[in-house]
């Protein structure tokens, strides 16, 4: 493809010589084309869909491992926390987003964030509110979101199920617990009961994500205690809209980037739920910078037991300040994108300058 790409190009440009193309944005597995547009004289830039923060941390690796953070495999001399820069949240070094990935794929990582230098810009799903004190770490980082799809348009391959909403219509104001942990969480099985016994203590109405392999088992290898009968399981739900949704009380999440921002956009109250990678620094900022939400605690047994479940939402509703802060951040971070938003002022000048 990197040898096809300048001769497609090239006949692009022939076929219209008032339609050129002028610059190209491509992801992280895509920076090869950064090269071609470089040598064509093609302006070139980065999307980065994830966080501002983690975008950062990756471009920070060479300085890492000058410092002895972690060694050239990527993997840490010891653990400790640390911080990139002052105000930022504080990152376990044995969370960084490549643990648990070989040295072949570090050393592509290392190349994909050199090559990426070479994009003028690094367009980010994020906006100054969200992540304020990392854009001192980069002159290339350019907020442009929150990059959220509209009612129109999905932002997933899976089919949703609409039937929920009409439940959710029945439901009383902030009364409904959404649980969901994206599309590539795997939950060990006996997590899963856990998370069931627990949404059944909760005695409030939900709706809980379940699919097919959520549990390592089957959709229907549920607790025999289970009863469920207080809300929906369904195999893939219309997120944003629930996110919307006045009847919603929270966000029980794994905390990826996209489902941070689209709780965010709805003014959700979250309950904290990371896996790996990312997620953990995306709690961070949830809990403890913005302050909209609460996390959940292992037991003995590395287990969040259904009684944790419990008692934090209870906490998480109690608290009226939580919610307050998370309608503050909802407004902050929308007005980025309304005509005149700092978001919507940098995608425009982005659009002149590609042009």
């Amino acid at each position: 493809m990197p040898s096809m790409l300048p001769k497609l190009i090239q006949d692009v440009n022939a076929l219209d010589v008032n339609n050129k193309i002028t610059c190209i944005v491509v992801t992280l597995s895509m920076t090869w084309a950064l090269k071609v547009a470089h040598t064509l004289g093609i302006k070139g830039t980065l999307l980065w869909p994830a966080s501002a923060t983690s975008l950062v941390l990756c471009d920070c690796i060479p300085r890492l491992i000058d410092d002895g953070v972690i060694d050239s495999y990527g993997i840490p001399g010891r653990r400790q926390k640390i911080q990139l820069s002052p105000n930022m949240p504080s990152m376990d070094t044995e969370n960084f987003p490549w643990r648990g990935h070989d040295k072949l794929h570090f050393d592509h990582l290392v190349q994909e964030m050199q090559t990426m230098k070479l994009g003028e810009w690094w367009l980010c799903n994020t906006t100054y509110n969200l992540e304020p004190a990392v854009f001192s770490m980069s002159p290339r980082l350019l907020p442009i979101g929150p990059l959220v799809a509209s009612d129109s348009n999905k932002s997933s391959f899976w089919e949703e199920d609409t039937s929920c909403l009409e439940w959710l219509d029945e439901q009383l104001p902030q009364s409904v617990v959404y649980v969901s942990f994206g599309s590539m969480v795997v939950m060990d099985p006996n997590q899963f009961n856990e998370l069931a016994l627990g949404i059944d203590l909760l005695e409030k109405p939900f709706i809980w994500v379940v699919r097919p392999n959520d549990n390592k088992v089957n959709i229907n290898a549920y607790p025999r205690d289970f009863h469920g009968k207080r809300g929906r399981t369904v195999a893939w739900a219309p997120q944003k809209k629930i996110l919307n949704h006045p009847a919603l009380a929270c966000f029980i999440s794994h905390c990826g980037w996209n489902s941070t921002v689209e709780g965010v956009c709805g003014g959700t109250p979250f309950l904290c739920w990371p896996f790996a990678k990312d997620q953990l620094v995306n709690k961070s900022y949830i809990c403890d910078v913005w302050k909209v939400g609460v996390g959940l605690d292992k037991d003995e047994n590395g287990l969040i037991s259904k009684q944790e479940i419990k008692n934090k939402v209870e906490q998480l509703l109690g608290d009226q300040n939580i919610k307050a802060r998370s309608l503050r951040m909802k407004e902050l971070t929308m007005n980025n994108i309304s005509k005149g938003g700092q978001s919507s002022k940098n995608l425009e000048n982005f659009i002149k300058w590609a042009q």
